[in-house]
Parts: structure tokens; C-alpha cells; sequence
């Protein structure tokens, strides 16, 4: 074999081929294979520059694939300092490396690859599999991020979940709270407003690059998802948090919003939660999850009785939708490695990771099929 590490774009071969390596060596079906989605994530990202970042282990005699890290480059701040950075998703080695015993070698080789070209790396939903040899090449794992659920409507999604009597009593103890009484503003977001926003938010939290250009990339060229984005101002202030969701109405016993992305101004935050679910109730929704790393934003979560999914075991809600699939525990994992520095990038507290970050939004076969019918 004649096996060399690289970029996808250094080999100048069709992204075709990357795509048929997922779609024949991942055991589920996944929306990698799609060329609409598999360019918007891989080529189109701003900090891509149309070129295909995903490193292979291609064997440029047979011109064949042995192993694949899917790499998005997308520039980290850590102490308010940018960083080389990338999300990597969707590692897999072919089924003929696992016959012959060199799986595991072809997996440390892209890692370390990868471990060359960037100085922060950051992922999600390691397999046991491939756990293992994460840990021996320097990442540091988290084993459920935090995810929270607020239940509008427990009638049209009681079958789904589980819930014990102490939820149950939970949910009409919250119903029974006085409502939220601080007065604000739901605006369009201002591209100026907007930038002022979050390079005061990086200055002192740790997160992947928001920017005008990302966001614009993540939110509203998206191939398959429509989003909502909006800016929450504190009436009588000149504070303000950002708000971006997504709608599903496409599952058919119950309609969720999925909460992406929420920052701003500390003493928004909670008027921006608070919009989200009137605007849920207002619309004829039944659920809302968040999944977000930092208590910094997910304090106000828990202040307003949303559950949580990592410690409230009186209530369990599916992480996947398309079917509807419950795991335990209902989130998925996070992975990170920094070449310097680790100690700051593992403060939590501080590291904003939420679902508009590292993939975790995908969407699966069953929805990209449904679009495209």
C-alpha cells in the first residue's frame, strides 16, 4: 500500500469519492454522502476558501480511501486570542483496514496529521470504538454535554419521553410561577449590533468564531434548515443578546424548537429565553431543547426551570428526531485538544459550545429525502 496523509484538496480528486467512503463505512445513514450538504460543510464555510479540508489516508496507487476526518477550519478564541482551529466530525476507517489489522494505525496517523495543521481541535459524539484512540493521542473528553429541555405541552410529547410523578409535579409547581415581568424589544438583527455583540461576548468567554461572515455561512445558506435569527434589547437599556433557532415541524406527533445559539448581555439573556417560549406557545409548539457548554448562559436555564437532561432524571427527552430515538443519556459527547493552553480550553465555565457548532445539527438521510422529494 502506498498510504499518504492529506488534505482532501492536495490529492485534486472529486469530492465523490470522500462522499462514497462515508456512505459505504459509516454504520448509519448519514447526510455526508450528500453533495449539497457535504459542500456547504467541507467547501463552502468561510474560512474553507472553496477548498476540501477533510484529511484521508488515500492510497494514491489503487486511488482508494482508507480512513476520513471530516474538517471544517473555523478560527477558536481562547482568552480572546485567535487561534488555528478547526470542528472535526465524522472520523471512520474503512471495513479492509479493520480486516487487516490497521485501523487503528490509519486513525492515529490522520489524528496526528491533524494535530500538525491546527492548534485547537474540537468534536462531538466519539464512538467506543473510537474513544480509545482519542484519549491516547491527547484529547480530553466530555463525556454528556449539558442540554436542556422546557416542556410546553407534556400532552403531545408524554409518549415520547420519560417522565416520572416528581417531573409531572414539577411542570405544574413552574406553570403556577409568576409570569416573566421585565419589559424588551424583539428586533431584526443589526449586522453592526450584531458584531459589537459578540466581540464583547469573546472577550471573555472561549468559543469558535461568530463573525459576520460564519454566521451569514451557518444561517442563511444552509442547503436544507431555515433558521430565525433575532436580537432581544432590554427596554430602557442599551443591552441586548442574540437568539437564533431552528423550527421542527416535519416530526408528526409533536412540533419542538430547537434553541442554537443564545449570548449577549448578561441581563438579557433571560429575556431572550423568555421570548423563545411565548414565541413557542404563541406558534402551537411543544418543546424546546438547548444544548450548551457553558454556565455562564445555561445558569439561566436552570433559574427558569427548564430540565435538565445531564442531572434531572425525573425527565427524559429523545436526542434524535428523524425518527425519534431516545439514547442514554439523550446528548452526545465532546472532544477537545489544544496544543497550548489546555488548562483555559478545559475551563467550562467558560467554553461556549452550543448546536450551532461542530455539526451537531446535522440533519439526517430521512430529512435531506423528505426535502427533496
Amino acid at each position: 500500500m502506498t498510504i499518504k496523509i492529506d488534505f482532501v484538496h492536495k490529492f485534486k480528486i472529486d469530492n465523490q469519492l470522500v462522499r462514497d467512503f462515508f456512505r459505504e463505512n459509516w454504520k448509519r445513514k448519514i447526510a455526508l454522502p450528500d453533495k449539497n450538504f457535504y459542500e456547504w460543510q467541507f467547501i463552502n464555510a468561510p474560512e474553507n476558501k472553496s477548498k476540501d479540508y477533510c484529511i484521508i489516508a488515500f492510497d494514491t496507487k489503487k486511488k482508494k480511501i482508507f480512513g476520513a476526518l471530516g474538517i471544517n477550519k473555523r478560527t477558536f478564541f481562547l482568552e480572546n486570542q485567535p487561534i488555528k482551529s478547526a470542528e472535526f466530525t465524522t472520523w471512520a476507517v474503512s471495513k479492509d483496514t479493520k480486516k487487516f489489522g490497521l485501523a487503528s494505525n490509519i486513525g492515529s496517523k490522520i489524528l496526528l496529521f491533524s494535530k500538525s495543521k491546527f492548534d485547537i481541535l474540537i468534536g462531538m459524539g466519539s464512538t467506543e470504538e473510537a474513544l480509545p484512540l482519542y484519549m491516547r493521542s491527547g484529547f480530553k473528553f466530555v463525556k454528556s454535554i449539558p442540554r436542556f429541555v422546557k416542556v410546553i405541552n407534556l400532552k403531545k410529547i408524554e409518549k415520547f419521553s420519560k417522565i416520572n410523578k416528581l417531573g409531572k409535579r414539577l411542570l405544574i409547581q413552574w406553570d403556577l410561577k409568576d409570569s416573566f415581568k421585565n419589559k424588551y424589544s424583539v428586533i431584526p438583527v443589526d449586522n453592526k449590533q450584531y458584531q459589537k455583540l459578540f466581540n464583547n461576548f469573546k472577550k471573555k468567554n472561549n468559543l469558535f468564531s461568530r463573525d459576520l461572515r460564519h454566521k451569514k455561512w451557518r444561517f442563511k445558506k444552509h442547503p436544507y434548515y431555515n433558521y430565525k435569527e433575532f436580537l432581544i434589547k432590554k427596554n430602557e437599556t442599551n443591552k441586548y443578546s442574540y437568539i437564533s433557532f431552528r423550527q421542527e415541524d416535519s416530526i408528526k406527533d409533536f412540533k419542538m424548537i430547537h434553541l442554537i445559539d443564545l449570548y449577549g448581555d448578561e441581563f438579557t439573556n433571560e429575556c431572550a429565553l423568555n421570548y423563545i417560549v411565548q414565541y413557542a406557545k404563541k406558534n402551537s409548539y411543544d418543546v424546546i431543547d438547548f444544548y450548551c457548554t457553558s454556565s455562564k448562559i445555561f445558569k439561566h436555564l436552570i433559574n427558569n426551570n427548564w430540565f435538565s437532561i445531564n442531572d434531572d432524571d425525573c425527565f427524559q427527552f429523545p436526542h434524535l428526531f428523524q425518527p425519534v430515538e431516545m439514547r442514554s443519556p439523550p446528548t452526545t459527547s465532546l472532544l477537545y485538544w489544544s496544543k497550548n493552553n489546555l488548562s483555559s480550553l478545559a475551563n467550562l465555565s467558560k467554553l461556549y459550545v452550543t448546536k450551532q457548532d461542530v455539526d451537531l445539527d446535522r440533519p439526517t438521510m430521512h430529512t435531506i429525502n423528505q426535502i427533496n422529494k
